[in-house]
């Protein structure tokens, strides 16, 4: 393995890069940091925009969304120009105005005016406080919100639209509905914490997250579309439409971003008629462009676990697989065998960053995710039935959730098994 890859400057260029981002030796500037010419502590209104969707956080008090601020007013009214992103804390109250069955008056802004809709490319003047961590803010009110009535702005907007209603769909599904959307837009407010608790505890918290496994869904999906029309260029076209489509619909998080980006470059090899690219070279390449895009990534736990999860699956895949197969069907020793090479590569990255690691993952993973797998496949295509016949949306409710009921047991059953953990 050395040796095969020794003569590769893409393979040495990100192993030098992990050594020295990782071991401290090279200190990466935030190039996002906050930039202003008073400290943030003295600042209590902040303009800009927002750059991410919110996400529920972990004690669920806030929804947490990166925000490009670009003025700032004072305390003693002093107002300027600022630069770089911060991380703005929403309440719930505020968060969950307009999400079905979360309706609170209290996000009102004044009389009868409508609550804001918090979404990615929205412009918000937001009143609140910095935390001791200058790159945190915490919101009180909303003084102000729209859209851009510019290309982008429209489509930012079209985007808050389509989500919002897609969450008043999930939510008539109930629980089922709740689990579906958190797997195909990332937005986890429906999603029960008894299930999101047991995902955790069986090694499974990888499948809720956005990753390559979504992305290459929604890319055989495509690929299979292509191939019933018969022209290749339109696969390849369709293909991409199709990528850019769903992430630009869940929006990126580093781990959907490391996934777009190795399944972008398997295109272009795919184009330029490489037959067999070496996926732990697209994998190197991958994390090189992306840590020049989004270098405020490299220490995220969702891009540390994405890159090692599918390096430990490229480098052991075949030695496990060896070794299942001597005692199991051809299928079931591949699937073993990558989940045993993914969580071998995260398990030190679990015990350091969340001081707990689940071996049972290994086994889990191999039998819940075709179940999962099956479920945002079969959800889908409800999804578009219940759209274009809205009387059969409770029908389809009643078989997602029968599906849902046995992810629910099997997770459940796994989350029991023993979990290593250290002080």
């Amino acid at each position: 393995m050395v040796k095969r890859y020794s003569n590769s400057s893409v393979f040495l260029a990100a192993f030098i890069c992990i050594i020295l981002f990782y071991s401290g030796l090279v200190k990466v500037s935030d190039k996002t940091r906050l930039i202003s010419f008073i400290e943030p502590g003295k600042i209590n209104l902040i303009h800009g925009s927002l750059i991410s969707s919110p996400v529920k956080t972990s004690d669920g008090s806030y929804y947490s969304a990166r925000f490009k601020i670009n003025s700032f007013k004072a305390q003693n009214g002093i107002k300027g120009q600022a630069g770089g992103s911060l991380v703005v804390y929403i309440p719930v109250d505020q968060a969950e105005a307009l999400l079905p069955g979360k309706l609170y008056s209290k996000a009102r802004l004044h009389g009868n005016e409508k609550a804001p809709l918090w979404e990615a490319g929205g412009v918000y003047t937001l009143s609140g406080r910095f935390g001791r961590d200058s790159t945190k803010f915490y919101i009180s009110e909303c003084k102000d919100s729209f859209f851009p009535q510019t290309l982008y702005g429209r489509l930012d907007y079209l985007r808050a639209l389509c989500r919002l209603q897609f969450k008043r769909l999930m939510y008539s599904w109930g629980a089922a509905g709740g689990l579906l959307l958190a797997l195909l837009c990332g937005a986890k407010e429906y999603t029960s914490s008894d299930i999101s608790l047991s995902f955790k505890n069986a090694g499974l918290s990888h499948i809720l997250a956005l990753s390559g496994m979504h992305l290459s869904m929604f890319s055989g999906i495509a690929i299979f579309a292509g191939k019933k029309i018969g022209r290749k260029k339109l696969t390849f076209i369709i293909r991409i439409i199709a990528l850019v489509l769903f992430v630009w619909f869940a929006g990126f998080s580093p781990s959907l971003l490391r996934a777009f980006l190795c399944n972008m470059l398997l295109i272009i090899a795919a184009l330029a008629n490489v037959k067999k690219p070496d996926m732990l070279l697209v994998l190197a390449f991958s994390f090189l462009c992306q840590t020049i895009i989004a270098p405020q990534d490299i220490f995220n736990s969702g891009f540390i676990l994405s890159y090692a999860a599918l390096a430990g699956i490229l480098l052991t895949n075949s030695f496990f697989n060896k070794i299942y197969s001597r005692f199991l069907p051809s299928y079931f020793a591949a699937s073993l065998g990558s989940s045993t090479g993914a969580q071998i590569f995260t398990a030190p990255v679990s015990l350091k960053l969340f001081g707990s690691f689940a071996p049972v993952g290994i086994i889990a993973t191999s039998i819940v995710s075709p179940v999962v797998t099956l479920f945002i496949y079969s959800g889908l295509v409800l999804i578009i039935l219940s759209l274009v016949c809205p009387v059969i949306a409770g029908a389809s409710g009643f078989f997602i959730n029968l599906e849902y009921t046995v992810i629910k047991y099997l997770v459940a059953f796994f989350s029991k098994a023993f979990i290593w953990r250290i002080n």
